[in-house]
């Protein structure tokens, strides 16, 4: 298992980016970065165009006037290189005999420069990749501008998908009964991306070897359920702020073997509202976990107020200290009347147990008012159904759950992936599933 994990390090880019143009230049010279190599060919050019764009060109001098020293790499003949690199001001080697280190080291070499401040910008991992890696240098991983390759590149293309399959997980003690494998495979079906996503049932003291096995395998980030969204956190390097204000995370990003904690659960919760909530008077049954995302994510959209119901009060005045306009109230004291959104976050009224209803009745609610249950097993809850003969809207937690795992996957990929027909695809294949 080690040897297959080092093989496959060799071959693992530092960073992935769409474009050159995407490359966050700006964190490139927070870690060091003085060098910048580029291969030429689908990474700056597709390979029949003989000349940089326009586009290109500016963006090079731009790069340049940050203080890089940027210089081509290549293993095509001198001719194109030449051609390529004519007026640009640029160093160059060409027949560089790519994934062999001796041209990335000559280049640190001519610029006085150590190896880890050189990174290495290319398409292809079994060159450009292998070699950086090899030499100890950065590497950023670009996807291919053209599929106008010959055999050989098209072959190891193949193999670069085989290999570069993204790999996530969802971790929890139970964990069988995880939909985030099917919510997450549509998102990768969607946009086409190429990851894969799996679940793993972990005990409290095999944490931490567990995220040891994840970094040695390549795992590039995963989630977090009950109950270890709290026994996670002494394990990360870096934690969100917002995290941190909740006190739990069920969203780790591995980065160069660090870890990084996220709260996805009150922004899956917010980006799924059908109202606004600058102004509203908002009512939450419960003061879990769930409820603390809640109010952490829509304390921050300006509302008239929050009022916190539970039974022990003390819990529910645990979260509304840490805010202004936050309240807290016994259930005992709980009316559905002056209220805009009414959420339950608590689990009275989930499968089985679908008679029950965390309050009694809704007896002077407004039908304006807009009501959410977390619960989506049963799909329509009997506290939903109560508010709906009223007349209100009502919703149950399926969207909740989706765009908190979407959001999730932003934060992996570093790119937006929230989409109503990706939305609605997943909420058909959950229920068909679930």
């Amino acid at each position: 298992m080690k040897e297959k994990g080092a093989k496959m390090g060799i071959l693992t880019p530092t960073l992935f980016a769409e474009t050159v143009f995407d490359i966050d230049f700006s964190m490139l010279i927070k870690k060091g970065i003085k060098v910048l190599i580029f291969d030429i060919d689908n990474t700056l050019a597709a390979t029949s165009v003989k000349k940089p764009s326009k586009e290109i060109v500016e963006w090079l001098a731009a790069v340049k006037a940050k203080g890089f020293k940027v210089c081509f790499v290549s293993n095509n003949s001198k001719r194109r290189v030449h051609d390529f690199s004519d007026g640009l001001d640029v160093f160059y080697l060409h027949r560089a005999l790519k994934p062999f280190t001796v041209s990335f080291l000559r280049v640190a070499k001519k610029y006085n420069a150590k190896n880890e401040e050189v990174c290495v910008i290319g398409d292809q991992i079994f060159t450009d990749i292998w070699g950086a890696n090899w030499a100890k240098m950065m590497s950023v991983l670009i996807a291919p501008l053209s599929d106008d390759e010959g055999f050989g590149i098209k072959l190891k293309r193949f193999l670069e998908k085989v290999i570069l399959k993204q790999k996530f997980m969802v971790i929890g003690n139970p964990v069988r009964h995880s939909v985030s494998p099917i919510l997450h495979s549509e998102i990768y079906r969607f946009y086409n991306i190429n990851a894969k996503y799996g679940k793993e049932r972990v005990e409290k003291e095999d944490i931490r070897r567990l995220i040891e096995k994840y970094k040695k395998v390549g795992i590039r980030g995963f989630n977090i359920t009950v109950p270890h969204k709290q026994n996670i956190m002494p394990y990360l390097d870096e934690i969100s702020e917002d995290a941190k204000k909740i006190g739990a995370v069920n969203t780790v990003k591995i980065v160069n073997d660090k870890l990084f904690g996220y709260n996805t659960d009150g922004a899956g919760f917010v980006a799924q509202l059908s109202c606004k909530v600058e102004n509203a008077r908002i009512k939450i049954i419960g003061a879990g976990g769930s409820a603390m995302s809640l109010v952490n994510a829509l304390a921050a959209k300006n509302p008239q107020e929050i009022i916190i119901y539970n039974r022990t009060i003390a819990n529910a005045q645990g979260i509304a200290q840490k805010y202004d306009k936050v309240f807290a109230r016994n259930i005992s004291e709980f009316s559905p009347q002056d209220c805009d959104i009414l959420i339950n976050t608590t689990s009275v009224g989930l499968s089985p147990n679908v008679s029950e209803s965390p309050i009694s009745n809704l007896e002077g609610i407004s039908k304006d008012t807009v009501v959410y249950d977390l619960i989506y097993k049963p799909p329509i809850t009997k506290f939903m159904q109560m508010a709906m003969d009223k007349g209100c809207q009502a919703h149950n937690g399926y969207k909740m759950l989706i765009y908190q795992g979407i959001i999730a996957a932003e934060i992996w990929f570093g790119k937006s992936l929230i989409n109503d027909e990706l939305v609605d695809i997943i909420i058909e294949r959950l229920e068909n599933e679930v």
